[in-house]
């Protein structure tokens, strides 16, 4: 008798099981538990990390493990900066690869794409996490290049002066990105700020940061006039990106240390925000039009006097358009509000730009920002 079973096609997915397709893959992958301890860890995260799974099966992923950081330095394995506890927390995978830094067992970084997702039971309950992580070691060489020469290029010190005390964070979204800022003082009582968002993301962004730069050298006599300097800058600008439509936008501010006084020029960018001691919110500045639209464009300059204890926020677009998964964005006041929320106590301007960050990361419900973000804070002291 002819047995046909012994003809018929057999499944690939009754040869292996999980954990086998898994040990087939080049990249590396692991898997936790909401608590993040690792309960499967593949051959090529062996091979990738110098970790053996017999290493790692059982501990924590942050117990000294790969100890992520990301291309600033920054440590990811806390809480809100953690990809993978952000996929856990939220049960969204992320959208494109993040590239971070993990721990080799022998101590070096190695530079990995990282992708996340949370893993769900039957009932759809999010029970784990799983990330995938690839080598970039060959190709981020140039990257990182390019990121030390863009840093050193943007680099500036915080001035220390006991009338103000200035915070910055700023976190480009790729290895490189197109968020600018500049804090200089320009005499014992007048500093110069700068906060610019150049158009699009990525190498071509930093290019025009490097750009920004360069004219903050070549128009420094102008520094003391926001609205002239903003001026002169957008003259060429405009002859540098003729055809792509506008350059970015930026806020360009002046402020007296003596005075309290705050003269700030806004080219296409958001309103900074200022805070008064008193518990009011204001806008600053009024409109004009973004940097290199039209060699001819007008600034208008505004002058506000920040009171003893009064804070101002200058930010870009990063911190105010961030969904919260109904497609409904921060904007201004939720990001007034979120700076108001941190513990300062009876002081409504103590909030400090390290914590907003974090909160706006909260408030996304994803698993990392989706633009750069720079926040600049300036407040008057006693």
């Amino acid at each position: 008798m002819n047995d046909s079973s012994k003809n018929a096609p057999v499944s690939l997915l009754d040869e292996f099981d999980a954990p086998e397709l898994l040990n087939l893959l080049v990249d590396g992958a692991y898997i936790t538990d909401v608590d993040r301890r690792i309960v499967f860890w593949n051959a090529a995260a062996e091979r990738i990390t110098g970790w053996r799974a017999e290493d790692v099966v059982g501990r924590t992923c942050f117990d000294n493990i790969l100890v992520h950081v990301d291309k600033d330095g920054h440590p990811l394995c806390g809480q809100e900066h953690c990809p993978l506890h952000r996929s856990i927390v939220t049960g969204q995978p992320s959208s494109e690869p993040l590239v971070v830094f993990a721990q080799h067992k022998r101590g070096h970084r190695t530079p990995v794409e990282v992708t996340v997702s949370p893993v769900r039971n039957h009932a759809g309950r999010v029970i784990g996490g799983i990330e995938m992580f690839r080598d970039l070691t060959a190709s981020m060489q140039d990257a990182m290049r390019a990121k030390r020469i863009q840093e050193m290029a943007v680099a500036c010190a915080l001035p220390e002066d006991d009338r103000v005390r200035f915070e910055m964070r700023c976190q480009q979204r790729e290895v490189v990105g197109g968020d600018f800022y500049r804090i200089e003082r320009l005499n014992p009582d007048c500093y110069a700020v700068l906060v610019a968002d150049a158009m699009g993301h990525g190498v071509a962004a930093a290019l025009h940061t490097m750009q920004l730069r360069s004219l903050w050298d070549d128009h420094r006599v102008a520094l003391d006039s926001p609205a002239r300097f903003v001026g002169l800058i957008n003259q060429r600008l405009h002859d540098l990106v003729r055809g792509e439509g506008y350059f970015g936008t930026a806020v360009y501010a002046t402020y007296d240390a003596a005075t309290g006084d705050l003269r700030s020029v806004r080219a296409g960018h958001p309103a900074p925000l200022l805070f008064r001691a008193a518990g009011a919110v204001e806008s600053v500045g009024s409109p004009n039009p973004a940097l290199g639209m039209r060699p001819d464009s007008p600034y208008r300059e505004t002058v506000v006097q920040l009171g003893i204890g009064d804070a101002v926020l200058l930010f870009t677009d990063g911190a105010t358009e961030v969904g919260d998964g109904s497609e409904k964005d921060l904007g201004r006041a939720g990001l007034a509000e979120l700076a108001r929320k941190q513990d300062a106590g009876s002081d409504p301007a103590g909030f400090h730009v390290e914590q907003l960050e974090k909160q706006l990361l909260q408030f996304s419900d994803q698993i990392h920002l989706a633009d750069d973000l720079t926040l600049v804070k300036i407040r008057r002291e006693r």
